[in-house]
């Protein structure tokens, strides 16, 4: 076994350390609203709460067929070789474009330190940063 070897898998293992928040399976928003205390179970078992003025935030920039598709948390994606973070999905996406005030929009989105800066802002318990290693 090489020291590249070994160092791949160290670093696999903290990457899959730093995901062990994500939840086991994401929820729409339309369950959410129906929920009294919406949230998800992470892997590790914990509770992930979603701020009621989120969803319904989120809620009025969808319509009820998207408000049916649209999975939450929305995943910020960090990469290992680059600087900014990737959000990917059309509904996902389209959000992201609004509460920031993007013009041009595409899927995948990227963005990069004020914006995600702004966008863990105003919607702190509806993204998740998910770390991936390429």
């Amino acid at each position: 076994m090489n020291e590249d070897d070994r160092s791949h898998r160290l670093l696999k293992k903290q990457i899959l350390i730093l995901n062990r928040h994500l939840p086991k399976r994401r929820k729409t928003l339309h369950l959410l609203l129906a929920e009294d205390k919406p949230h998800v179970v992470g892997s590790d078992g914990t509770r992930h709460r979603f701020k009621k003025d989120e969803i319904n935030l989120l809620n009025k920039i969808l319509n009820e067929s998207e408000a049916k598709k649209l999975k939450l948390p929305v995943y910020v994606e960090i990469q290992s070789v680059n600087s900014g973070a990737k959000i990917s999905g059309r509904l996902e996406t389209e959000i992201v474009c609004k509460i920031l005030n993007i013009e041009e929009c595409s899927d995948p989105l990227f963005i990069y330190r004020d914006d995600l800066k702004n966008l863990r802002k105003l919607l702190p318990s509806t993204t998740q940063y998910i770390f991936l290693l390429k």
